[in-house]
């Protein structure tokens, strides 16, 4: 395969993983929105708190890869 072909397909697995990723923190945030609002702050909405903060994490890092990669197939 060439390394070009190489480069688009894990800029493809890394959208997907964004997008999962995404997903899951609209999941999160609505059921985080859910318990704050009804004043419910047990161990699992604080599970969802940190949660969230690490996938906020690996949404950036996410993003500066596909950056990354993107930049290295304009360089080809």
């Amino acid at each position: 395969m060439a390394r070009i072909d190489e480069i688009k397909e894990y800029l493809t697995t890394l959208r997907v993983f964004f997008t999962v990723t995404m997903a899951i923190m609209v999941a999160i945030g609505g059921g985080l929105i859910s318990s704050y609002r009804q004043g419910i702050y047990d161990t699992v909405f604080w599970m969802g708190v940190l949660s969230e903060l690490v996938l906020m994490i690996t949404v950036v890092f996410t993003i500066k890869k596909i950056k990354q990669k993107t930049r290295e197939i304009r360089d080809l």
